[in-house]
């Protein structure tokens, strides 16, 4: 009788703990620099406990990723790779809190017209990005976005900076429901 109690102890513990750290809520705090940079860091905690300190990830080089999307391209020109009507990332999203958000831009061309262009366009894109973002994503904060046009010199440099968080159990579920893409054979 009573390794009958303890075991039921047991598997409540185990139960207690799994609901715990499913529940749990994490936090990625995401920073990006170019051209100082060529990783990115990534800083991932749970509640207030660092899990993992700046974990320093290699950026793909400009032909790696060309090569991955034109594979990726091919296979869906080719409708070998079927994506189902509706996969939901809206649900996944809105799980997500952003937290915060940083994002600026500094560049030029070196002629004053084509630099002018050139920041009026970068401007659009982020704008329709973050707009996009507002929509399907929870922000706590209005996201901080930036260009500063450089009419003097042709240079790029851009910062990026992002901090999410999301409970582990709503996101497993959230993936789980995306991630049904099939392979349609001919």
């Amino acid at each position: 009788m009573d390794s009958l109690y303890i075991f039921l102890i047991l598997i409540a513990g185990i139960v207690l703990i799994l609901v715990f750290f499913l529940r749990s809520k994490w936090v990625v705090k995401i920073n990006y620099q170019f051209p100082e940079m060529d990783n990115m860091q990534i800083s991932v905690f749970f509640y207030n406990w660092c899990v993992l300190k700046q974990k320093n990830l290699r950026i793909s080089s400009q032909k790696e990723m060309e090569k991955g999307y034109i594979h990726f391209y091919k296979l869906l020109r080719e409708k070998k790779l079927h994506l189902l009507k509706e996969l939901r990332f809206q649900a996944l999203l809105k799980e997500i809190k952003v937290l915060e958000l940083k994002w600026s831009t500094k560049g030029g061309t070196g002629n004053a017209f084509s630099t002018s262009i050139t920041s009026g366009t970068i401007w659009a894109l982020k704008g329709w990005l973050i707009g996009y973002l507002t929509q399907q994503l929870d922000f706590c904060k209005s996201p901080q976005i930036h260009v500063q046009p450089d009419f003097q010199n042709s240079s790029l440099q851009t910062r990026f900076s992002c901090m999410i968080s999301f409970r582990l159990g709503k996101t497993i579920l959230g993936i789980m429901r995306v991630l049904k893409i099939k392979e349609v054979k001919k």
